[in-house]
């Protein structure tokens, strides 16, 4: 009931959880949520996390002239849109730092758009990124998480972009 700032709120903080590791501890309200209403309106906003991450990591692959750099995000990003953001934070955004500020930014925008079409998932946790839309509630929760996620990816590439980032010098061995 929260509507677009608390999707904002969501989206755009759970990825310090997920670095932290502490995300798991969503799971039993996930739980409820799902006994509770038959399905599971917080999870498509947390995953808008891993969209951010996707798009900030798209930013940092146009922008980088570091060769080691582009191939640590050409070989995360296909993980990311999975939904597994780990390699992205720990590879990409968190050492550049402002891509991941632009990561949670795209994906609070993502989280909003989640939260203003009330999609759910009909699974309490467990798969996200576009693995996701297999196990959404409904049509409407497919086409508008569709939304959500292309407005968190292009939100995090275009914050990134603008922030920029210190582009680490090549290593020469």
């Amino acid at each position: 009931h929260g509507g677009i700032v608390a999707g904002a709120l969501l989206g755009g903080t759970f990825l310090p959880l997920v670095m932290m590791g502490i995300h798991q501890s969503l799971v039993p309200i996930h739980q409820q949520l799902v006994d509770a209403l038959g399905n599971n309106p917080l999870f498509p906003i947390l995953c808008m996390a891993g969209a951010g991450q996707v798009g900030a990591s798209l930013a940092v692959l146009w922008k980088t002239k570091n060769t080691k750099l582009k191939t640590i995000v050409k070989n995360a990003l296909p993980v990311g849109l999975l939904g597994i953001g780990e390699p992205l934070i720990y590879g990409v955004t968190l050492p550049l730092f402002k891509p991941f500020i632009g990561a949670c930014l795209g994906a609070a925008v993502g989280g909003a758009v989640i939260a203003f079409f009330q999609v759910s998932s009909a699974i309490p946790f467990g798969v996200s990124g576009v693995v996701l839309f297999l196990a959404l509630s409904n049509l409407h929760s497919v086409i508008f998480y569709g939304v959500g996620f292309l407005t968190a990816v292009i939100c995090g590439f275009l914050f990134t972009w603008k922030l920029g980032f210190e582009d680490p010098a090549e290593e020469n061995a």
